[in-house]
């Protein structure tokens, strides 16, 4: 392991990079080469499914000449990743319209104020409110909507399935979360803590239910696992110390199944980050006050 940390021992920005290239080659394959190949679509879906990333790298791009404050992971960095997790049927022009107005939150207000906020998790959820009130709410393309196929579940292992625009594909996924956690900067420990509270919840609404078919479709889902490892680890908007890593995991994990049980398993994961994101930041904020008074006294 260690001639292994060797060999990759470069900036966590460019691990998470080269795990969303990957992540892009398979979705064009998935929801633009497959569908045109079966006459579901035409050539241009190729390359308006590439228009996604593209614009999200370009505007965050922007962002980052026009703010002063640097930060690692940077405006680039949050329009690329939050191209990936998109329902298919979004439309390029809201997508580059929320995007815009998220990353000028993120300038003007939440980078300037040092405020951790998971902006991320919270445009994700907008979008999708603002998708099923006025557009299309879809995450599934032409050639799964015809249901033409029967996949098993290896395929959808393999990323056959009903997902973000570049985050169906399980094992990627899986092997992404090898790969950053032998960064010594990266959270793993929230990712892993997450999905354990998270099975944990699972198995017994399965038992409760007595359906343990439950359990087996949904203890391995691409949009949870890629919200865990990828939007609940960020190093801005998510705890540092163990113990409050411990309690954001464990509060993560435990309001993901209630959450998608209301909403859904595409958007549940995002609320329950913001549960998270919202309690640990209280627990801060008293601990602030507590440790104020206490000085002041003294």
């Amino acid at each position: 392991m260690s001639r292994l940390h060797k060999v990759i021992r470069f900036p966590l920005i460019y691990k998470f990079y080269i795990c969303f290239f990957v992540f892009l080659i398979y979705g064009v394959y998935k929801n633009a080469l497959l569908p045109i190949h079966h006459g579901f679509y035409s050539k241009n879906q190729f390359f308006i499914l590439l228009f996604y990333p593209f614009y999200g790298f370009l505007i965050g791009a922007l962002f980052d000449m026009m703010s002063k404050k640097k930060n690692v992971f940077g405006n680039k960095f949050y329009g690329l990743l939050f191209s990936m997790f998109l329902p298919i049927s979004t439309p390029i022009f809201l997508f580059c319209l929320s995007l815009f107005f998220l990353l000028f939150i993120n300038t003007v207000v939440i980078s300037r104020m040092d405020l951790e906020w998971n902006f991320i998790a919270i445009g994700k959820i907008l979008l999708c409110f603002t998708l099923f009130y006025y557009f299309s709410y879809d995450y599934a393309n032409a050639l799964e909507n015809s249901h033409t196929f029967i996949y098993s579940f290896m395929d959808g292992i393999l990323g056959h399935t009903v997902s973000g625009i570049f985050t169906s594909n399980i094992l990627l996924i899986l092997l992404s979360f090898v790969f950053l956690s032998f960064d010594i900067y990266y959270k793993k420990e929230i990712s892993f803590y997450s999905y354990g509270f998270y099975l944990l919840s699972l198995s017994l609404y399965a038992i409760l239910k007595e359906d343990i078919s439950f359990l087996l479709t949904h203890f391995l889902l691409s949009d949870v696992l890629f919200a865990l490892i990828f939007v609940a680890t960020l190093s801005c908007f998510s705890p540092y110390s163990k113990k409050r890593k411990f309690l954001y995991s464990t509060l993560l994990g435990l309001f993901i199944l209630p959450c998608s049980l209301f909403l859904n398993f595409q958007e549940g994961v995002y609320v329950a980050i913001l549960i998270a994101n919202v309690f640990v930041l209280f627990i801060g904020f008293l601990q602030r006050i507590f440790y104020t008074n206490i000085n002041k006294k003294d």
